[in-house]
């Protein structure tokens, strides 16, 4: 059995390092508190009393943007492509780096279980919604060369989360365990003996599997 044990997993990810500062300009929409100035600067930027342009995000200036990591926004197509671009190719680097160590699985195929262990929070979401959580995790595994690919011939049994409560959230982590899927149907199974037959011979050199616990 192979155990990937990832600690504080990403929850959010940063699109930007800092927002930029953002000003009232001339003939936009003015908030009453700011309607006794008249001032502009030669960029059109309302000018207060100090004669220095007022900025309209104070709160948000110089603060990451970041993204919650949302299955359902995902799936709902409401996402922008490039958000959802970006959000997966962090997630896959993040399970990548976990899986550095991790030799090659040579026993295929292959089932895949998972435990999520988080805070309850409000209790109002789905635990299926953390799908996009294995979808990376199995790309990972494709572009460490940990497995060849994966589709059915080597994955046979997908993860899906059991829910395991925390009490703070810095105690969050994802386990995934690995083991052969060695169900009698799919080692008589024509295709599988088939394919498998042939793939034993290019897999031959490559290492055991191994017990992972990363820190």
């Amino acid at each position: 059995m192979v155990e990937i044990v990832i600690p504080q997993y990403l929850t959010h990810v940063q699109l930007t390092k800092g927002r930029r500062a953002k000003y009232y300009t001339k003939g936009g929409k003015i908030p009453k508190k700011y309607a006794k100035f008249k001032t502009y600067d030669n960029k059109n930027r309302l000018l207060g009393a100090d004669g220095k342009p007022i900025i309209a995000n104070p709160a948000s200036i110089n603060k990451p943007r970041i993204k919650k990591i949302n299955g359902q926004e995902l799936y709902s197509g409401n996402m922008p492509p490039h958000l959802r671009s970006k959000i997966v190719s962090v997630l896959k680097e993040h399970f990548e780096h976990a899986l550095r160590k991790c030799n090659p699985l040579c026993d295929f195929p292959i089932a895949v279980e998972a435990e999520l262990y988080t805070i309850p929070g409000a209790m109002n979401w789905d635990l299926d919604n953390q799908w996009i959580y294995h979808k990376c995790f199995q790309d990972a595994l494709v572009s460490q060369n940990i497995i060849p690919d994966d589709n059915i011939f080597y994955i046979t049994k997908a993860p899906a989360f059991s829910y395991h409560p925390v009490e703070r959230l810095e105690d969050r982590k994802l386990i995934y365990r690995i083991t052969q899927d060695d169900r009698e149907e799919l080692r008589t199974h024509p295709s599988y003996k088939a394919h498998f037959s042939t793939e034993q011979v290019l897999l031959e050199d490559r290492s055991s599997n191994s017990l992972l616990n990363f820190d």
